[in-house]
């Protein structure tokens, strides 16, 4: 590995801590052992886990089921953000082992039907929703005191919910890569002022709260990394998809062009040019366009980023007691916060919004994916019975409800979960059981795992015919 940057964490830097003791791995008949740094079994965890797989039939912004396969998941956003992240962090002399896991493993919380589905279960879960569903079911969003965001779920997916491991619950991932994944995203929606309540994440040490950006300059990245990649993708998502918005989107850039914003492309060969109106992009060659401006932002990225190193490390060294390692960073030095000021990116988001993210036809998919939601949710608030074994064995783990655990104790260790309750002990618990924050979190856990397809079947099968397969 190259030498790093003084700001980056090395692999054997104070900071790298897990939750639990790693086993070791230990091969007495070999001559070679398992010589793979703490981030690099991070990554491959991450890499191997159920949740990174799913990700493949998730939405990233146009639905993949009804629309062109050719558009981005949010795998392929997940393995593009990875792209860009890396290149970063090489240029800037920090820790790209950290830096890949961190971009694998950003999303593995997210929802189906994208940011949507987020939305859904978030206001659901804090009274928000429009339908006040959870009033109807008679249980009070103040009493549950719990949220949803996918950042959060992100890291409690690594901390909690995936499995397959002897020694600990969840992956054991490192503390500094769930602290980045936690940071890539803002930790509170827009409208709220505090950050989102989630047990056992929420105020832990390692994961630094006190500041709303990352410790670290690899964590800092992905936020920046996410944010170019999401915005220069769905443009050409929107392209590839032949919205009825393209012919603006293309007349829009051109514009760009015109007024001198994308400074040396004029004479790349994908760029047409008329006398008598503005250039225009070649759109057999979009592609190319994308990499282009990926580049240049990426670039200026990076000139910024370094700028900002220098200057925190001189800021640093006038201290009486410079400290041997400088993690936790304090300020934001590499974060989407740095493309406030470029123009050119600034106009791009604007595209983004108004004539991407508002197209008709994702507006559609949208109302679709919240009635579908909604639906499930309310079907599974009626009867939980309709839940997966698995999903109530989990619920079986975490529940604390006196009268719940009083009757599964007369249940056999093989039968024990809400399912085998009878009739009067269910109607006896069952707003007890739907009102617990430890179900709905293990409700949430479920629905937000599923992939789009999973979703829309299970809402057929909640309430329409099951296909037998006859």
């Amino acid at each position: 590995m190259a030498k790093l940057h003084p700001l980056a964490i090395r692999n054997d830097s104070e900071c790298v801590k897990r939750k639990f003791t790693e086993p070791k791995k230990e091969f007495p008949t070999l001559h070679s052992q398992d010589e793979r740094s703490p981030f690099q079994h991070d990554k491959d965890r991450i890499l191997y886990c159920k949740s990174f797989r799913r990700l493949m039939h998730k939405t990233q912004v146009c639905f993949t089921g009804t629309m062109n396969e050719h558009i981005r998941t949010r795998l392929t956003h997940t393995l593009e953000v990875t792209q860009i992240a890396r290149t970063i962090a090489r240029q800037v002399g920090v820790n790209e082992d950290l830096t890949e896991a961190i971009a694998l493993g950003h999303d593995v919380g997210h929802t189906p039907f994208g940011h949507i589905g987020e939305y859904v279960i978030h206001e659901l879960l804090t009274g928000q929703d429009e339908r006040k569903v959870l009033n109807k079911f008679n249980i009070d969003p103040e009493k549950v005191g719990i949220g949803f965001k996918h950042n959060y779920q992100s890291v409690r997916v690594l901390m909690d919910v995936e499995n397959g491991y002897c020694s600990f619950s969840g992956l054991n991932i490192s503390y500094p890569v769930l602290e980045g994944i936690l940071k890539h995203s803002k930790l509170c929606f827009k409208e709220e002022p505090d950050f989102i309540q989630y047990e056992t994440i929420t105020n832990l040490p390692e994961l630094h709260f006190e500041q709303p950006f990352s410790a670290s300059i690899e964590g800092q990245i992905i936020s920046l990394s996410d944010e170019i990649a999401q915005v220069c993708h769905d443009i050409e998502d929107a392209i590839e998809g032949d919205y009825n918005s393209k012919k603006l989107i293309l007349e829009l850039i051109g514009e760009l062009i015109d007024q001198g914003l994308l400074k040396g492309i004029e004479d790349q060969p994908f760029i047409k040019k008329s006398d008598h109106c503005k250039p225009w992009i070649d759109t057999h060659y979009f592609k190319e366009f994308t990499s282009w401006i990926i580049s240049l932002i990426v670039i200026e990225s990076v000139e910024t980023i370094k700028q900002n190193m220098e200057n925190y490390l001189k800021r640093k060294a006038k201290l009486p007691y410079p400290e041997p390692e400088y993690y936790p960073i304090t300020e934001d030095l590499a974060s989407e916060t740095i493309l406030e000021k470029n123009i050119l990116f600034a106009r791009l988001k604007d595209l983004q919004e108004r004539f991407i993210i508002n197209n008709y036809k994702i507006h559609r998919e949208n109302g679709k994916a919240k009635f579908i939601l909604r639906q499930i949710i309310k079907a599974y608030l009626t009867n939980p019975k309709q839940l997966p074994d698995s999903v109530l064995k989990k619920y079986t783990a975490v529940c604390e409800v006196p009268e719940v655990k009083k009757y599964l104790k007369n249940l056999d260790l093989h039968h024990e979960t809400i399912r085998y309750l009878n009739d009067r002990e269910f109607e006896e618990c069952r707003h007890k059981i739907i009102s617990d924050p430890k179900f709905l979190r293990v409700l949430s856990d479920y629905i937000a795992s599923m992939t789009d397809l999973y979703a829309f079947t299970e809402y057929k099968k909640l309430y329409l015919e099951e296909d037998t397969g006859a």
